[in-house]
């Protein structure tokens, strides 16, 4: 059982981006499928990831539901915190 922890995925499947950079810059190009290829090929089922805030830039629920989702099938256990940018109520 491994523990990882990582914030500011900014994710916006529904939303409208509010940092143009992400649609262009080098780091954020395809971040979501790196992102997910990683954690695919780290972590496991017993192993906790820790989001440190700004996952979504979702203001209500209905803008963060595909984020969240992309979230929980990720694998292990997940835990949230909020970031300055995660203004929505949730519960997952």
């Amino acid at each position: 059982m491994s523990l990882y922890a990582i914030g500011d995925l900014h994710l916006h499947y529904q939303s409208v981006l509010k940092a143009p950079g992400q649609l262009h810059d080098r780091v954020w190009k395809k971040h979501e499928e790196k992102f997910r290829k990683n954690c695919m090929n780290m972590l496991t089922a017993e192993d906790t990831l820790v989001l440190v805030g700004d996952h979504s830039w979702g203001k209500n629920l209905a803008e963060c539901e595909l984020d969240l989702q992309y979230i929980c099938d990720l694998p292990g256990r997940k835990i949230l915190t909020r970031g300055n940018h995660d203004t929505f109520p949730y519960k997952l």
